[in-house]
């Protein structure tokens, strides 16, 4: 990581930072709670659309191509790696696998429902209650184990880790 790559790992890393405070600002609002998981709003909307965004640049960084999408992601080994990673969302210890679609062998079924819901939503505002609670955390733990896995330096440089306020296993290089 030098210069630019740095700077653009950084801002990454700053971004996931912001967007884990403010979901965990949230909990001020939205009780956090399985009986909550289909709550949805503008707040929630614009954390979700966030997300995905960050999502999306980290996914065309590890892909290799500002200008690739979905269809090529889901074949990226980089990616479909954490098809088994289970993240645990700490304010209400709620498991999920937010990745795992993408471990089908049949790559016509690696759909990623989040994703789905976050495209209708963006092309549609009136689907605003697909923006909801669970989705957003499907789509922050997502961007985060990318944005983990990009920011990291590089073998042999010394670094310290600090743990996600919101997801159990999921450390970041500190800032």
């Amino acid at each position: 990581m030098k210069g630019d790559g740095v700077n653009k790992y950084y801002n990454m890393l700053r971004m996931y930072n912001m967007l884990e405070c403010d979901t965990n600002d949230l909990g001020s609002t939205i009780h956090f709670d399985k009986r909550n998981l289909d709550t949805f709003g503008i707040r929630v909307y614009n954390l979700f659309f966030m997300s995905c965004n960050l999502f999306e640049l980290a996914a065309k960084e590890i892909a290799g191509d500002p200008e690739s999408l979905m269809s090529t992601w889901k074949k990226e080994p980089l990616i479909c790696q954490y098809s088994k990673v289970e993240l645990t969302f700490l304010p209400m210890s709620y498991k999920f696998k937010p990745l795992e679609a993408l471990g089908e062998v049949d790559v016509n079924k690696r759909n990623l429902t989040w994703w789905q819901d976050y495209n209708s939503v963006k092309h549609n505002l009136t689907l605003i209650q697909k923006a909801t609670l669970q989705n957003l955390i499907y789509a922050i733990g997502s961007a985060g184990l990318l944005v983990s896995d990009i920011s990291r330096p590089p073998i042999g440089v010394i670094y310290s880790n600090k743990q996600s306020v919101l997801f159990d296993g999921l450390y970041f290089p500190s800032l």
